[in-house]
């Protein structure tokens, strides 16, 4: 078992008492005050980063169960391999989905400067369904040419694409705004509410059909200020952790004044609608 993401053995290795600490990570969930129902995650990474963070299929799926998710859009950590095309760690998360069938969407992860087409080509033949863009882990701006023909090609076969949007990221408004109108049939999940520029994002593009949010380490009052029907649940893990995530959802849900349909649309229905679950 996993507590706030960590596991038991290595809370207990720094001197933490994980059963203490998972009294705490209840009581965090449980103060959110969501009701039951389905439950979809569409922010999860698998395998190793270059910063140290890895996460197994087996191990998210446990932390799943716990938390009563039914589905997770997965992708690859920041391992973009000898080429820079993110072959290998593409192809671990399409056989970690496979392995963990229904459980786990396998979402393309590609830099839009190194060899996406083909990546693109062998993801959808292995059954992906959706692609993942980092525009500060690879250094890349939003709205460059690349980065329009690669959502383009992923619109066309019908994939939704989430973008890093928070710590890290510049000024995101106009260049976000731009790839939306150079590709009108899009659909674009700012990851992390958009933190990065959540204002200015939120006026930008907070009501344009083809963009939603996820709540992935978000801010509360930005959350509050979005359309709970732009909004998809994100965990990010193995960087956020399911308790807090719940408790961050749960709060803006109270303090917006969601109706239960909201809740549930924010929770599964618009992960069902964007990844066709």
């Amino acid at each position: 078992m996993r507590i706030f993401g960590e596991s038991a053995s290595r809370l207990a290795e720094a001197g933490i008492d994980p059963a203490a600490l998972a009294e705490i990570e209840d009581a965090v969930a449980r103060s959110g005050g969501l009701p039951d129902g389905p439950r979809a995650d569409v922010h999860a990474h698998l395998g190793q980063d270059r910063d140290g963070h890895a996460l197994a299929a087996e191990d998210l799926v446990g932390d799943m169960d716990r938390w009563g998710f039914g589905l997770a859009a997965v992708f690859a950590l920041n391992d973009a391999g000898a080429r820079g095309d993110f072959a290998e760690a593409n192809a671990l998360v399409r056989a970690s989905a496979a392995r963990c069938a229904p459980r786990l969407v396998p979402f393309c992860r590609v830099d839009p400067n190194a060899g996406w087409e083909s990546a693109i080509d062998r993801a959808e033949s292995g059954g992906a369904r959706g692609l993942k863009l980092h525009p500060v882990a690879q250094r890349f701006a939003p709205d460059a040419d690349a980065v329009i023909d690669c959502v383009g090609r992923a619109t066309a076969i019908g994939w939704p694409v989430l973008i890093h949007a928070g710590f890290g990221a510049r000024a995101l408004a106009a260049p976000l705004a731009h790839l939306a109108d150079a590709v009108p049939g899009a659909c674009l999940i700012l990851a992390h509410g958009a933190r990065g520029d959540a204002r200015a994002v939120r006026d930008a593009l907070g009501g344009h059909p083809g963009v939603w949010f996820d709540t992935s380490l978000a801010v509360l009052a930005d959350l509050v200020e979005l359309p709970p029907e732009r909004l998809v649940f994100g965990s990010d893990r193995p960087y956020g952790d399911y308790a807090t995530g719940l408790q961050l959802v749960g709060c803006a849900a109270r303090i917006a004044g969601w109706s239960p349909s909201q809740i549930e649309a924010v929770m599964y229905g618009n992960f069902a609608t964007l990844v066709g679950a």
